[in-house]
This record gives C-alpha cells, sequence and structure tokens, in this order.
C-alpha cells in the first residue's frame, strides 16, 4: 500500500479536479467510484459498481429488494406465466422520461429491442427472445423461446435491459454515449461534467414522484486510487465512496466518527483463466497447468491479508447463501505448491510457465495482482501483467489478444443470470468464447427447473466448473460502501450494489 503521505496530495488534486471546493449545501450527494464508466449507455454500460452511473437517470422496470423481493418502479405489476416463458408489465400511467416523452408500452418495446440490437456485455441475456408485443398503451408482453426462472430479475437495475430509454432519442441517434434521456430522478448535467473524471446529475423535471428526489444535486466521482478516495471522504469531499474489501479492511480500524462501513457478501475476486483453447498461451488448454494454479494459492493467507473480515477464502463462483453455493467444494484445491509443481512438471512446464494476466487500473487489482504474482512464483509461474485504464478495455483486449488470463471480480447471485457473465459463451467475461459440452448441458439441466427446486442442478453445474478449472477463485468478499453520518443507505443484501436513489439525507 502506498504512504498515506502522498496519498493526501493525490486526493487534494483529485477532489479540487472532481469537484471543485468542499461542497456546503446538504442537498448535494457527492459519490466516489473507483471505475469510469464503460458508458453511459445503458445498453453499452458494464452493471455492478460500473453500474453506478446509470442509476440516478435510468428508471428500470422493477427493483430487486436487499431481501431479494421486488418492488414497483417504472412498473407498477406484473406477471409471469408458469413455464416462465412470458412475462406481462403493466406499466405506471404517471412516468415521463427527462426529455418529456411519455412512457409507454410502445417505448418500453423500442428500448429492450435498442438494448438487444446494440449487441452488448449483457445482451445474451435476452438471446431467447421470441417477442415483445404492445398490448395497450401501458401494458406489454415479453416472450421467451424458453422459460427463464429469474426473468424478472432481467429488468431490475442490476441487469440494465429494464433501463428504459426515451424513443425519441433513439430514433434521433442521440449520444447515449454522453447523456441520459432515462425516465430516473435525475439526468445528467453534460455540460458540467468531465468525462471519466465527474458527473454531474440533475433533478429530471418530469420525475413522476418528486417526493423521492432527495437530492438538489448528484455528484459521481471517478477515483481510481482509493488511497485518495478515502483521504477525500475525510475532508469532507465524498458523503459516499463505492470502495473494495481491500480499502475496507486497510481503513476500517481508523475512520473518523461520523464515517463508517455498509457491506455485504457477494462478491468473489480471483484469476480468469481465460484462454482455455490455448490461443495465446498453450499451455492454459492443458487441464494440469489450470488445475496447479488452483493448488498453486494460498487462498487463506492471501484474503486475510489483504480483506481481514471483509473476505473468506474460496474455491468456488458462488457465495454463501446463494443458489449453487456448496460447502464440499470448498474442499477442492487445498495450498499445495508440490502438487502444483508436479502437475506444471508432468503438462511439460517444469521448467516455468509465464501467463500475460490482465486488470483495470485500480487499488484493489493492483494490490492483489501483486499478491498473487508473488504466490505463484513458488510454483515456477510467472505473471505478466497487462494493465488497462478501464472495463470498457477489457473486450478490446482480448479481441486483439493482449491477455490469456484476467484478474477481475464479478457477483455472485441468481445463477441463471450470472451465468450469462462467466460461463456462457457470449458472456462479457468469457473473453476467448469458451465452450464445454458437459458444462452447457449441465446448465441446461438447472435452467429447466423451477428456482425453488434448482439447487442441486446449480451445485452440479459448480462444482463442475471447479472440476475443470476454468478460474482460480481466491476470495468470497464483501461489497463495501464507506457512508458518511449525513447519509442513510440500505444494505446491499440480494440488489448486490446500492441503488443510488436509494440513498437519503440522515434524518
Amino acid at each position: 500500500m502506498r504512504s498515506i503521505g502522498s496519498a493526501v496530495l493525490l486526493a487534494l488534486a483529485s477532489a479540487i479536479l472532481c469537484f471543485g471546493a468542499p461542497a456546503e449545501a446538504a442537498g448535494v450527494l457527492t459519490v466516489g467510484n473507483p471505475f469510469a464508466p464503460v458508458s453511459m449507455d445503458p445498453a453499452l454500460s458494464g452493471n455492478g459498481r460500473a453500474g453506478t452511473f446509470l442509476m440516478p437517470a435510468y428508471e428500470p422496470l422493477l427493483r430487486t429488494r436487499p431481501d431479494g423481493s421486488f418492488e414497483p418502479a417504472l412498473a407498477e405489476s406484473w406477471s409471469v406465466s408458469p413455464d416462465n416463458k412470458v412475462v406481462t408489465f403493466t406499466l405506471r400511467e404517471d412516468a415521463k422520461f427527462s426529455d418529456g416523452e411519455p412512457v409507454t408500452a410502445a417505448a418500453a418495446k423500442k428500448s429492450i429491442e435498442y438494448w438487444i440490437g446494440k449487441k452488448g456485455p449483457f445482451s445474451t441475456n435476452l438471446a431467447t427472445l421470441a417477442s415483445i408485443d404492445v398490448v395497450d398503451d401501458h401494458t406489454f408482453k415479453i416472450t421467451l423461446s424458453s422459460g427463464n426462472p429469474s426473468v424478472l430479475s432481467l429488468f431490475d437495475a442490476y441487469w440494465l435491459s429494464g433501463d428504459l430509454i426515451s424513443p425519441k432519442a433513439i430514433d434521433a441517434g442521440a449520444n447515449l454515449g454522453a447523456q441520459t434521456y432515462g425516465a430516473g430522478p435525475y439526468m445528467l448535467d453534460a455540460a458540467s461534467t468531465i468525462a471519466s473524471k465527474s458527473y454531474v446529475y440533475v433533478p429530471n423535471p418530469y420525475y413522476y414522484d418528486k417526493s423521492k428526489i432527495y437530492w438538489d444535486k448528484v455528484v459521481i466521482g471517478v477515483f481510481e486510487d482509493q488511497n485518495s478516495a478515502i483521504q477525500a471522504m475525510k475532508t469532507g469531499q465524498l458523503k459516499v465512496l463505492v470502495s473494495d474489501p481491500l480499502t475496507g479492511h486497510a481503513n476500517e480500524a481508523n475512520l473518523p466518527a461520523n464515517i463508517h462501513i455498509v457491506s455485504d457478501p457477494v462478491q468473489w475476486l480471483g484469476l480468469f483463466l481465460s484462454d482455455r483453447d490455448g490461443v495465446v498461451n498453450p499451455a492454459l488448454k492443458d487441464i494440469r497447468v489450470r488445475q496447479a494454479l488452483n493448488f498453486g494459492i494460498d487462498r487463506a493467507l492471501v484474503t486475510k491479508a489483504l480483506f481481514g473480515k471483509l473476505g473468506d477464502p474460496t474455491d468456488q463462483l458462488q457465495g454463501r447463501g446463494f443458489v449453487g453455493h456448496d460447502d464440499t467444494i470448498e474442499a477442492k484445491y487445498p495450498y499445495d505448491p508440490a502438487k502444483a509443481k508436479a502437475l506444471l512438471q508432468e503438462a511439460g512446464y517444469g521448467n516455468g510457465l509465464e501467463l500475460k494476466v490482465a486488470y483495470v487500473h485500480n487499488t484493489l487489482s493492483n494490490v492483489f495482482f501483486q499478491a498473487m504474482a508473488g504466490q505463484y512464483r513458488k510454483i515456477g509461474v510467472t505473471l505478466k501483467g497487462v494493465e488497462l485504464q478501464n472495463l470498457g478495455a477489457i473486450a478490446p483486449g482480448a479481441a486483439q489478444k493482449q491477455f490469456d488470463s484476467l484478474i477481475t471480480n464479478t457477483n455472485s447471485g441468481v445463477p441463471y443470470l450470472a451465468k450469462f457473465q462467466v460461463l456462457d459463451p457470449k458472456g462479457s467475461y468469457n473473453n476467448y468464447n469458451s465452450v464445454d459440452p458437459k458444462l452447457t448441458q449441465l446448465i441446461d439441466d438447472a435452467s429447466a427447473l423451477p428456482a425453488d427446486k434448482s439447487e442441486d442442478a446449480w451445485k452440479a453445474v459448480y462444482a463442475y466448473v471447479a472440476d475443470i478449472a476454468w478460474f482460480v477463485p481466491v476470495s468470497a468478499t464483501h461489497v463495501v460502501y464507506f457512508v458518511t453520518s449525513d447519509v442513510d443507505v440500505p444494505k446491499p443484501g440480494a440488489s448486490v450494489v446500492i441503488d443510488l436513489v436509494r440513498m437519503k439525507p440522515a434524518q
């Protein structure tokens, strides 16, 4: 970790650039985020923490509460057919987009079709879409070619396809990457926004419920260096910091009385062995090499050192408390450097192996890369870092064959949807479009079951993923928010991330 002295200077410079003088008005919500947005277009945006920038401006069809239940947003009601193939949404009649256009069933149809047509990182979520039918002005029906037991979750604030966009903006070819045309409580003030640095939002004059516009202004600043972000919190530049468990663990013991941590264990962090077919690195096609990399990491040591109580060592993709988590998988890869070396020797790499490992430039990824590199040196594996400037650089980097592996963190959650990011051949984190026929069949079998009867089937999926060693999961980690005492925020829970529109001034 860098010294706190140099971080203070960085913090002051970053604070002035992003925010100017400290905000005096209680009506300004200032938020720090470790990522710049991939895009402000819901069809092309990242989700999770990277989707924070969409939350003020784009109202989804529904929201997922921390307890996993759904609450109305643009849709006031919905129904799902018994076979999970048809979902009918009834929209509220008083909602308007920030350009004044009414939110109608026809507008919803156009927005969702646009979202799919852009072929963004999560468009595969709706690959089974058969039709969108307008029933009346405020009712529309979505039909899938195969059942999806988690179809409602697709349209919440996390998975983005329900973030409706004004039809007028779509038809006009508006610059959705730099401006917002949603129906949320706020809209982006493009004139005051500095791309990749500071994003300013002002109230949407057409928002249907003025009582839920809690702030006069929302400002989201980009803080790749979390040491700088912590200093910005302490000097009053930020009210909320979207952070990580590394920063949480390093700072939780010395926070001022007016700052506390809000967190829940909903993520996992590790090494994605992306090139499973050996396109860039032939070694990774050999399952013995991938398994050696799993035996060669001391998960307990790394997790405790970096994250303390904000992480637990793990061998699997699904977190405890989520469907498909299986405690027996945790015994799959005990730390055994001798076995790791033997497997590498057997595979023909006893004299050494190099991996080109990409990671996005931020505090968590930088430190985690160093920890992994130190571990792997002990078994004769060298990690060559490929530092990417933002999440949007991952896909182009993979297309250009710049790396064979990727360090990142992703979220646990509804397994039918989580598969789309990491396991689906077209998933946003399946950068080399890996396919395993047995895995495909196991996923299809689990996906065909009702959600309340699918636990064992998803356990079989995650156990097989551990067997074929497509990943080196290291830590099941908390999503972490630093919050000042003048803001009330809910726990993340099943929402995975905290929607900014739920952050209120403390009473």
